[in-house]
């Protein structure tokens, strides 16, 4: 008696060697080669594990903490919120000033909502100094942080690129990386 093939176990025997091809084919590939740059790259953002947000009552602020929480996600970075409060030079530093405070604290809340909604660890403060950008700046040093993301408007006529003397002092003087977002026109309530 010579044994038969039945069509159903040719069938079972050809997805059965394509399937185990298919296999061996993808657990033997050899990817390609990340160049040396892409690493290095992906290294240094994976290594922010501390990024402070300057935030201010615009919407700008919102978004800047949506990118640094975006920026953060996957190594579960720290969002440090900083609410800079200008003080006079007619005043001293330590003089109290409830009404800021108390704005700063209004301001600060949804920014602290948006990180909370990521899971990301996150502390706010209220800095009382002389200059915004110089408060961002001993904040970003004693808080040792790796990168502080700001967002900047569409601009105003006569600066540069929409830049502000807050934002430009703090690309030119900071020691750690800056990432600005610039808001499009039709976010900041310009005519484009």
């Amino acid at each position: 008696m010579t044994p038969t093939l039945h069509p159903l176990g040719i069938l079972l025997a050809v997805v059965f060697v394509t399937s185990m091809s298919l296999l061996f084919w993808w657990m033997f590939r050899v990817p390609p080669a990340v160049p040396h740059e892409v690493a290095a790259i992906r290294r240094s953002v994976a290594a922010m594990q501390r990024i402070l947000v300057p935030i201010s009552r615009r919407v700008a602020s919102e978004r800047a903490v949506e990118l640094a929480c975006r920026l953060g996600a996957a190594q579960k970075a720290e969002i440090v919120l900083a609410y800079i409060i200008e003080v006079p030079f007619t005043l001293s530093l330590d003089t109290p000033l409830p009404a800021e405070e108390s704005r700063g604290q209004e301001t600060l809340r949804p920014a602290r909502f948006i990180v909370e909604q990521h899971g990301l660890p996150v502390s706010a403060k209220i800095i009382p100094h002389r200059y915004a950008w110089s408060g961002i700046l001993r904040l970003a040093k004693e808080e040792q942080v790796d990168a502080i993301v700001m967002s900047v408007g569409a601009g105003r006529p006569g600066e540069a690129e929409g830049l502000g003397r807050t934002a430009q002092e703090v690309l030119r003087r900071a020691e750690c990386e800056v990432i600005v977002d610039k808001t499009p026109r039709w976010m900041s309530g310009g005519s484009g």
